[in-house]
């Protein structure tokens, strides 16, 4: 099955729908009528019946109701949106109630929608059933199994973050809303949704991660999401049993640029961890974590000032109800120097290396300065090695123009024991960034790193590794490009530190990595997208399949060689704004 949000931005509203992949006549594969839309259900569904939440500033997961939320939240509703320095006007209750679904003022006082489901813009549904179930799991606590067969009775569910202010969790079966939750972060922005004049902006419409943690001596299924462009800051919720957030633990916490100036708009996902940190009587200790780039504009929002420069967060998922964040008790943060002033800054999403027991090892990088950085968690907290680093690697092209890292890195395993971290470069999170005058030459890395080897005396660059080249294949450069190089073997000495590959004319076509990569049978799937010269036009976007250790094309037997071709072109922007159900649970 296929889960697919789709929008409209002049209505600011959205759907979801669940469809199947089938065979047409032709056997070309297509997606079917929807079985279900999540806005048809939600604006069937009585807004006093919904079971909307959100996180009271003392640490509370309350019902989204006006007698249950926070003198303060209720303050920042009452306050009139086109004019936040006026008195409160009375209107908080029906504006919240206007947030919940109820439709009687639309036109009358407050904005017309087209419907009560936001849009998702940047948002990507995620769908979660079972638990994982992996050996690494079971091995690591015995409690497991207990927790992955209650998970199997679960109602399966699809979450989606929608800039009508809230997190949306859908039966996946039937589209049924089975929660909401309204960010605490983000009330100070609400009543703009029900303005008249309300023009469009992000709310909760960053990217969402699942992970399974031991909290307070249970196992549970933790989901960490971001507002993305709609707020500074991380959220973290159990989502064990959906059917009954308010009844769990509910909101896990809320980190905002109040706790740390340093956080800004993460746009990436979030990985969750389990790190050890101590003994006690001859037994290891353990506890979980979310990790996190700090992102973008962590130094020019809410007037909190913030540093400008990168930085990874670890914060502990299993931080108590009302606990005050604290700095190396219960969240790390960890500076790294930033080369340009001039450039915009910023931590992309780590890539995790575990060992077999699933604990932490290395994690691994980008930012939007084009440096790649490895964080060493074998040791134990506060993990002090993780200060003062050096990159491993600095993305630039043939003239030395720093090239922006803002995807999460894929990790392989490589020869002598390394390993070989995989990412494109380049960004699109403004119009600005469409326009051709900003287009510069953009590339994919495969960059070799081993953590017990001797190190490199210097950062990594591009001459150390070795060169793939793409040249169009035919007259028509949608056909895609054959991929030409030298075979040679990667690793510690003198071997090459990995290869490199710069897209055709980039900075032209404004070619540049639209996401992160996929790893499938050593081969390494990306997507680029192409804004083209039209800034107006809709983008075009390729697809690019490679071995992940060679960076060549695979040729029709799935045998990397020296001229087979990748990269053909697709008319459309693939966005990636869909998730898959596995076959297995369909």
């Amino acid at each position: 099955a296929v889960f697919r949000a789709a929008y409209g931005l002049l209505q600011g509203s959205g759907t979801l729908t669940r469809a199947a992949l089938v065979r047409d006549a032709d056997g070309e594969l297509r997606l079917s009528a929807p079985r279900w839309d999540a806005a048809r259900g939600l604006a069937l569904h009585p807004p006093a019946l919904r079971q909307i939440y959100t996180y009271d500033p003392t640490g509370v997961t309350v019902p989204f109701l006006w007698n249950r939320i926070s003198p303060l939240q209720q303050a920042l509703l009452d306050r009139p949106p086109d004019d936040p320095n006026a008195p409160g006007d009375g209107m908080g209750p029906a504006r919240l109630d206007f947030l919940r679904g109820v439709r009687d003022l639309e036109g009358h006082g407050l904005r017309t929608r087209a419907g009560v489901l936001g849009d998702a813009v940047h948002g990507t549904p995620v769908y979660v059933g079972g638990s994982l179930n992996t050996v690494a799991h079971a091995r690591a606590d015995a409690g497991y199994q207990a927790f992955h067969r209650a998970s199997l009775r679960r109602i399966p569910a699809v979450y989606l973050g929608t800039n009508d202010g809230m997190l949306h969790g859908f039966d996946a079966r039937t589209g049924a809303e089975l929660f909401a939750y309204v960010p605490d972060m983000l009330f100070g922005a609400l009543g703009a949704l029900t303005s008249p004049g309300y023009r469009h902006r992000a709310y909760v419409d960053g990217p969402l991660a699942i992970g399974e943690a031991r909290i307070r001596g249970s196992w549970r299924t933790v989901l960490v999401g971001s507002p993305g462009p709609g707020g500074q800051g991380l959220f973290a919720l159990d989502v064990s049993n959906p059917a009954m957030f308010g009844h769990g633990l509910g909101v896990l916490w809320e980190f905002t640029q109040h706790d740390d100036p340093a956080i800004g708009h993460v746009l990436t996902p979030v990985a969750t961890a389990r790190l050890h940190v101590g003994t006690s009587r001859g037994i290891r200790r353990y506890r979980h974590f979310a990790l996190a780039g700090n992102g973008v504009d962590s130094d020019a929002v809410d007037d909190v000032p913030g540093p400008h420069g990168a930085a990874l967060f670890l914060l502990a998922l299993d931080k108590g109800p009302g606990e005050v964040w604290e700095q190396g008790a219960n969240y790390y943060r960890f500076d790294l120097p930033g080369a340009d002033a001039g450039m915009p800054a910023g931590l992309s999403a780590p890539a995790l290396v575990v060992d077999e027991d699933n604990t932490l090892r290395h994690a691994y990088a980008g930012d939007l300065q084009g440096n790649l950085w490895r964080f060493d968690f074998t040791r134990l907290p506060p993990w002090r090695g993780n200060t003062g680093l050096r990159p491993l690697f600095v993305a630039q092209d043939r003239t030395g123009t720093r090239q922006p890292i803002a995807q999460q890195p894929k990790v392989v395993h490589a020869a002598d024991g390394g390993y070989l971290v995989l990412f494109g470069t380049g960004m699109l999170v403004s119009r600005q960034a469409r326009e051709p005058a900003g287009f510069a030459v953009q590339s994919f890395y495969a960059v070799y790193d081993n953590p017990g080897g001797p190190g490199a005396a210097r950062p990594l660059t591009r001459a150390d590794l070795l060169e793939r080249v793409l040249r169009p294949s035919a007259s028509d450069a949608a056909a895609g490009f054959a991929v030409t190089g030298r075979q040679q073997a990667i690793g510690d000495g003198a071997r090459p530190k990995g290869w490199f590959v710069d897209f055709a004319d980039s900075a032209i076509t404004g070619e540049r990595s639209s996401g992160p990569a996929a790893l499938a049978d050593g081969k390494v799937v990306f997507n680029t997208v192409v804004p083209g010269q039209d800034p107006c036009a809709d983008s075009a976007s390729r697809t690019y399949l490679l071995d992940a250790l060679s960076g060549l094309a695979p040729d029709a037997a799935g045998v990397p060689v020296a001229g087979a071709v990748t990269g053909m072109l697709a008319p459309d922007f693939l966005d990636g704004a869909a998730a898959l159900l596995p076959a297995t649970r369909s």
